[in-house]
């Protein structure tokens, strides 16, 4: 039985290998037109949203890379109902490879569609390359959590610091409508009303203060997605 078991575990050790190994290359994804293959994906991966990347395509015939006439080529880039025509430059110093520069600026699934001829073999041929993800995966130190850790004590910070200057404001102008007190009604009413405002005005710069600081959160929130 224990024979049994070590063969068992001998032969499982190479597939688990291989299915390692397969799992931490990314994709690129081939298409075939007559003796000419055609290898799609990205330039850069795994690609991230919002990074400067581009759609990279590589042409081998019969074994050797080559060069091709991208005007014969039709291409678009797609993501959902959405799409959009793409032109392919030769990367400097790769025969037989093209690129087209992109900013993924969603993640999820990105497709390909290529028609035309390459070599005097048509092409018509739609294939799916790897996921856009977020920033997240490759980020660090991890910012989202920074972010929800931080924003609660910078927020009472900031509250904290204006009604220290709320309570400093009000205090000086007690001060004074005690000292003009024996003074004509029409001067107090003036004070009282210079206080008024004084209150109005820091109030407003409370709310500036909390939906600054709410709009910045938002904005990192968003660069995230």
């Amino acid at each position: 039985m224990r024979k049994i078991l070590n063969s068992i575990g001998v032969l499982t050790l190479p597939i688990l290998f291989v299915l390692m190994m397969s799992s931490s290359v990314y994709a690129h994804t081939n298409i075939t037109a007559g003796n000419v293959e055609i290898v799609a994906g990205w330039l850069n991966e795994p690609p991230v949203v919002g990074e400067r990347n581009a759609i990279y395509f590589e042409f081998i015939r019969d074994g050797k890379p080559y060069a091709v006439d991208p005007s014969n080529l039709s291409i678009e880039v797609r993501y959902g109902n959405a799409s959009k025509s793409i032109d392919i430059e030769p990367l400097e110093g790769k025969l037989g490879v093209y690129i087209s520069p992109i900013i993924p600026t969603r993640t999820g699934t990105y497709s390909i569609y290529m028609k035309g001829s390459v070599a005097g073999n048509p092409v018509d041929a739609s294939v799916l390359i790897e996921d856009v993800e977020g920033k997240g995966r490759i980020a660090f130190p991890d910012v989202e959590g920074n972010d929800s850790a931080n924003i609660a004590p910078r927020l009472q910070a900031a509250l904290a610091e204006l009604q220290k200057s709320i309570d400093s404001l009000s205090s000086k102008v007690d001060d004074i409508s005690m000292k003009v007190n024996d003074i004509e009604g029409s001067k107090s009413k003036q004070v009282d009303s210079a206080y008024n405002y004084g209150m109005v005005g820091l109030g407003l710069g409370a709310a500036g203060v909390i939906v600054g600081i709410s709009a910045m959160v938002a904005k990192r929130n968003w660069s995230k997605k």
